[in-house]
């Protein structure tokens, strides 16, 4: 399997692209956001071209996460290409929770051969972020070709469905789905956690851990394990920020150590003891682990985790050190609002 590490948006934009180009038979793109911006229209452009060509085009967008609609694919329809919107907003009983249930994959499969999984989404807003993809060239593709075709089919199903593991050699496609129950992907960051015995590091953009997640974290803080998180200074949701406060603090006590990035980070990332690592689109939130689609891949490689390492440490230098004194001497405002979010945490 061969692989590349890739984090800045640009530069995954320009890959994507050459390889879109390089097409012959076909192209799988799922996303959460995709803009109706210049980033948008460049990808459709080319995806277009490749329909004409004769190149299968498949693109499935959440209809809540993007802002275009389907007619800004006319062209690429009428080429052949096929796009298809993930439930799109319907009246059904339970109206929040279901319209709630969103597809956050973000998956681009090339020819049965080329896959990239991380996560960006496809627009320009994204630009001045920082990402975390990685591009695999190999058997591996197949793979996540067949976690694509499961999302394509139930792409307007309102009922949940349980999707199963995918195990490729020494690398498992974790596919969460909505489910108070199973939760796959939190599920292995706790085992994952469990087992740590030197070193955990974690970058999320969002950080509202679940009570199981805390306690997790307290027992292998209280082994005398080191856990490094990055998290921006100032997320993309304001809301997102409020929420996770009221545990920075806390966890920090104890030797959790915080970093704030300069900029918006919106890498999902865990390494444990040099030894795993799993990525992909899940936040480590409630959202992310209880409520949504999600795709990611954990893994066993001392080679790619060191080039994940180098990245999240460079991250590290440009950050800095939480503040517990300042977040202790917060103001009475702030805690009010806290303790007022608190019983909606369970949707960010």
């Amino acid at each position: 399997m061969k692989y590349e590490v890739l984090s800045n948006p640009s530069r995954v934009y320009k890959r994507m692209l050459s390889d879109i180009r390089s097409a012959k038979e076909e192209i799988l793109l799922e996303t959460y956001i995709y803009g109706s911006d210049v980033v948008g229209r460049e990808f459709c452009d080319e995806l277009t071209k490749k329909a004409l060509e004769g190149v299968r085009v498949k693109i499935l967008i959440d209809a809540w996460g993007s802002n275009v609609r389907k007619k800004f694919f006319k062209k690429l329809i009428d080429a052949g290409g096929k796009v298809r919107f993930f439930r799109e907003f319907r009246y059904v009983i339970h109206f929040f929770n279901a319209n709630h249930e969103r597809n956050h994959r973000k998956l681009l499969v090339i020819d049965g051969h080329l896959s990239y999984v991380g996560s960006i989404n496809i627009t320009h807003s994204c630009l001045d972020w920082e990402e975390l993809v990685l591009r695999i060239e190999g058997s591996l593709a197949k793979a996540l070709r067949l976690s694509f075709r499961r999302s394509w089919k139930r792409f307007n199903i309102w009922k949940i469905a349980r999707m199963r593991k995918i195990f490729h050699k020494d690398v498992e496609i974790i596919q969460d789905f909505p489910s108070e129950r199973y939760s796959p992907t939190e599920k292995n960051y706790r085992r994952l956690i469990k087992k740590a015995r030197k070193e955990i590091l974690i970058k999320t953009p969002y950080f509202i851990p679940s009570r199981g997640m805390r306690k997790a974290f307290r027992k292998v803080l209280a082994r005398g394990v080191k856990i490094k998180m990055i998290i921006p200074k100032v997320s993309d949701s304001r809301l997102s920020d409020i929420f996770r406060e009221r545990y920075l603090g806390k966890l920090n006590k104890m030797g959790f150590e915080i970093y704030h990035f300069p900029r918006i980070m919106h890498s999902k990332l865990l390494i444990v003891d040099d030894n795993f690592f799993l990525l992909g689109s899940s936040n480590l939130d409630y959202r992310s682990f209880k409520h949504q689609y999600e795709i990611n891949i954990l893994g066993k490689s001392n080679v790619i985790v060191g080039s994940l390492k180098k990245i999240f440490y460079k991250n590290l230098r440009k950050s800095k050190v939480f503040n517990y004194i300042l977040w202790k001497n917060r103001g009475i405002f702030k805690r009010l609002i806290e303790r007022l979010v608190k019983p909606f945490r369970e949707y960010f």
